[in-house]
């Protein structure tokens, strides 16, 4: 049975991917028929692709040399783009002679009469904090850290400047943090950010790696109608610090001489110089991010100026369609990939709405609706916050006639949210992109001139030679599943990690799998009718029972349709097997996880077993995945769970609960995770003795 669209692109449509493919087509008097075409000669002709980009998307620079890359250069082999260009991203927003309101400045107190800031005025603030800034004693090269209340979460954000001494941030997602960082982009600095409800120690262990120069914290901030003083843990995590040439700058607080100065006394330092850019090398350091590993010292993945305007340009402009007239939002905090991400939206001219605050104030509907009334034509978000507007049976179709694109990232999109998101929003564009951390980009994504399915990634990303690998290393055929790679090297690449001399880490982490390509870590399969790309998962999450691999959305999207969802809101499925004492599993088992609704929970029998699912419930999930996978795709054990884990960005914690199962309590006090993950993820600790689990739980049956 052929896939239904959840979108189809209105007859007579042109997007600026179309006039790009039109473009490429006459400066190289080749013939570009289609997408496939197009993203063919991206890949083959990388040199001449990257050259047409940087033209077509009018790359404010200087120097800008005859060759972007070596068509030969091999990806493992970190080659450089565009050597010799001079760049600067913050002039690249800011410098186009725009008019208009830039920036929607939304906290929960001003929901219906927000902040609007026009790009002059974004400029103007820019230019004031890079003038204190550079008073402070930021120059090109070094770190500055910003701490901040963003979205759902608070998050810290870290400027940085190369010999890479660093300075941190701690702010709100607001007017402020952008322009702090923008003006650490103007003085060639670098930037950083974290969630602040991170856990103490794994705050320290980053902080130890940066090394940050200047931090800028903001102390108090409100969600959902609360207000939350991080004070202390500020004060804690700087005075853990080697202060020695290090500032700490209070936002919200009076200046106390023992601790840090006030913002006012720190902006009071500029001295009203004019805003210049200093065009940096296009490889030149600028933004840090840290991975999201599950053990050891944290990894500080450092982006440069160049690959993320280029990258930044590309993927809004080109793949989302975004230009002067758009309102764009993503719901997401600072301290995740995805803010730096979308801030590509400035890039390509579109006003960008910042909100400060929980999307379910005063209610879920209520900030939609006050959202919506800013004509928002791209809205972005995560699966599990949609997945919690489904919950809610939302429609707010109703009150977004100027909505154009749904942007989805961050987390599987399962096939039965993605259809419920064109029913609740109507059948407007979906881009499924996914990518991460690593690149501040992605791999796969989607345009507005294809046809989009639901649960599907309509392209691959232009530029990307992204394909999928078997165990041996070959590339596997449509429809098998396998290993996202990436063959070819791409501008937003790494410039380097922090404190990695010589590459070892960094070329350990993506390019020890298979020879000479980059492997992300995903489990991918790509539609052999759509040619849309399924993510399918975490490829070290992998579930491989009797030598079947799949991944967990396999699962997920059986849990999740109609037939299941008056029962299950919610589902966790990992592989387990031990290998350490008393325990050594000759083979792979499956286990699964559901939460169930609480209409499930309230006509439960008083004697049921709190692990258990009744055994109608169970017994149809076991036959409805048999009959839509396979007999060996069956778990051999299904519990029901109090709660399932996620982390700050909305990613479900799978591979952390595959760990405590195979590894138990050692495995449980490795993980890098937040105190609020580690106490859900103890819950999970019993069933390291899964035996001990199943011999409880066993039904009990009558004697004759």
């Amino acid at each position: 049975m052929a896939a239904t669209p959840a979108y189809v692109p209105p007859p007579g449509m042109r997007t600026e991917m179309d006039a790009f493919q039109d473009y490429l087509s006459r400066k190289y008097r080749v013939k570009i028929a289609n997408y496939s075409d197009l993203h063919t000669f991206s890949v083959r002709r990388l040199n001449d692709f990257w050259l047409a980009a940087w033209d077509y998307l009018k790359v404010i620079a200087s120097d800008k040399p005859a060759k972007a890359i070596d068509n030969e250069a091999r990806i493992d082999e970190f080659p450089k783009f565009f050597q010799g260009a001079k760049i600067n991203f913050a002039e690249n927003i800011l410098r186009r002679g725009r008019t208009g309101p830039a920036i929607i400045n939304m906290r929960e107190d001003n929901l219906w009469n927000p902040e609007i800031y026009s790009w002059q005025d974004l400029e103007k603030l820019v230019a004031l904090y890079a003038d204190a800034l550079k008073s402070s004693g930021v120059r090109r090269g070094e770190v500055v850290a910003r701490v901040c209340p963003f979205a759902i979460i608070s998050f810290p954000a870290l400027l940085v400047e190369p010999p890479l001494r660093h300075r941190t941030v701690v702010g709100g997602n607001s007017a402020r943090s952008l322009a702090l960082l923008l003006a650490t982009a103007a003085l060639g600095a670098i930037f950083c950010s974290f969630a602040t409800d991170i856990g103490e120690k794994a705050l320290n262990d980053r902080l130890e790696v940066l090394e940050p120069q200047l931090l800028i914290a903001e102390s108090v901030y409100s969600y959902n109608g609360k207000r939350i003083d991080i004070d202390n843990t500020i004060t804690k995590a700087f005075n853990k610090m080697d202060r020695e040439g290090c500032e700490l700058v209070l936002i919200g607080g009076a200046s106390r001489p023992d601790v840090g100065v006030s913002f006012e006394a720190f902006l009071d330092r500029a001295t009203g110089v004019e805003l210049k850019f200093e065009r940096v090398e296009f490889s030149t350091p600028f933004i840090v991010m840290f991975s999201s590993g599950t053990t050891g010292t944290p990894k500080g993945i450092v982006h440069s100026q160049g690959g993320l305007t280029l990258n930044g340009l590309k993927e809004h402009v080109l793949h989302h369609n975004l230009g002067p007239k758009d309102i764009h939002f993503h719901y997401s905090g600072i301290g995740w990939t995805l803010w730096n991400i979308s801030l590509g939206s400035l890039l390509a001219g579109s006003t960008m709405v910042l909100y400060d605050g929980s999307p379910f104030f005063p209610s879920a509907e209520g900030f939609l609706k006050a959202l919506f009334a800013h004509r928002i034509t791209s809205f972005g978000a995560g699966p599990r916050y949609f997945s919690e507007l489904q919950k809610l049976n939302l429609r707010p179709r109703s009150f977004t006639p100027h909505l154009r694109t749904i942007i989805s990232t961050g987390a599987l999109l399962p096939v039965p949210l993605a259809e419920w998101l064109t029913e609740a929003f109507g059948p407007v564009c979906q881009i499924n992109m996914s990518g991460g951390t690593e690149l501040c980009g992605s791999f796969v994504n989607g345009t507005p001139s294809l046809p989009s399915y639901p649960g599907q990634s309509s392209t691959k990303a232009l530029g990307l030679d992204m394909a999928v690998f078997a165990p041996d290393g070959t590339e596997v055929e449509d429809g098998q599943s396998g290993e996202l790679v990436c063959r070819k090297p791409f501008p937003n690449m790494p410039a380097m990690f922090l404190k990695d001399p010589d590459r070892k880490r960094y070329f350990n982490s993506y390019f020890a799998g298979f020879p000479h390509v980059w492997t992300h870590g995903d489990f991918a399969k790509i539609d052999p009718k759509t040619k849309g790309i399924y993510i399918l998962g975490r490829s070290d999450g992998v579930l491989n029972p009797s030598g079947v691999r799949f991944g967990s959305s396999d699962i997920y999207n059986i849990l999740l349709t109609p037939r299941f969802s008056p029962s299950i809101s919610d589902a966790c499925v990992v592989g387990q097997q031990r290998n350490q004492a008393p325990y050594f599993d000759p083979a792979e088992q499956v286990v699964l996880f559901v939460k169930c609704t609480p209409s499930y929970e309230s006509t439960a029998a008083p004697d049921h077993h709190p692990l258990k699912l009744d055994v109608i419930l169970e017994q149809q999930i076991r036959e409805q995945i048999a009959k839509d996978l396979s007999r060996r795709h069956v778990p051999t054990a299904i519990f029901r769970a109090p709660q399932i884990p996620y982390n700050v960005n909305g990613k479900k914690l799978e591979i952390q609960v595959k760990a405590i199962l195979c590894g138990g309590k050692d495995a449980l006090a490795k993980l890098k995770v937040t105190e609020e993950e580690r106490r859900v993820l103890a819950w999970f600790l019993p069933f390291f003795e899964i035996e001990e689990i199943l011999k409880q739980t066993v039904r009990q049956t009558s004697k004759l």
